[in-house]
């Protein structure tokens, strides 16, 4: 090999050395800048923010201030409801309704006194209506008849057969006959 050849290589080498030193300067100094806070200090004047975070001394002294007002208007009241008391063993309690003679009626709607004899009166009274002769309309001959009778009379002769009227549709009772709406909308049942 020649000579020159060396010369060039070991130059290219140092070069190639020389630069890789460089790249990695540049990047460390970068990468210092990245890591580093800047030495400016940015300020906004639109932007505040609290010097710090608790002020214990407000902190103290709205509790102190809270806690005697609190005890404040406990004493107060309990001086209240003291003369309250006094004021009420004066004037004496106030006579009773049945003292002054006159029983007065609460407003409506009043509690029944006696729900069960309520409901028994009740249901006598439909069980009179049941059970019994009675005349619904005289001048049009409509008479009503005890329950059971009517049973016994509609056994004896049968429910009497009634008109149709016109409009109805009657449809066969055969499964499926009956329209629901659903058709079409709902699948059948599994058998």
């Amino acid at each position: 090999m020649p000579q020159n050849d060396d010369d060039s290589l070991l130059r290219d080498a140092k070069n190639a050395a020389k630069a890789a030193e460089e790249l990695l300067a540049r990047s460390a100094e970068t990468a210092k800048e990245l890591t580093s806070p800047p030495e400016i200090e940015l300020h906004n004047e639109d932007v505040r923010f609290e010097p710090k975070d608790v002020n214990y001394g407000n902190i103290v002294i709205t509790g102190t201030s809270l806690l005697i007002v609190v005890w404040a208007v406990v004493a107060l009241l309990s001086f209240y409801f003291k003369f309250l008391a006094h004021y009420r063993e004066e004037a004496g309690p106030p006579p009773l309704p049945y003292e002054q003679g006159a029983q007065k009626l609460p407003p409506e709607p009043r509690l029944q006194p006696s729900p069960t004899a309520d409901l028994q009166t009740l249901r006598a009274g439909e069980n009179a209506m049941l059970n019994q002769y009675r005349w619904i309309d005289r001048s049009k001959g409509i008479v009503a008849i005890p329950i059971s009778r009517a049973i016994e009379l509609l056994a004896e002769r049968g429910i009497p057969p009634q008109k149709t009227p016109a409009a109805i549709v009657l449809s066969k009772p055969e499964e499926g006959t009956r329209l629901t709406g659903f058709e079409g909308k709902v699948e059948p049942e599994p058998r």
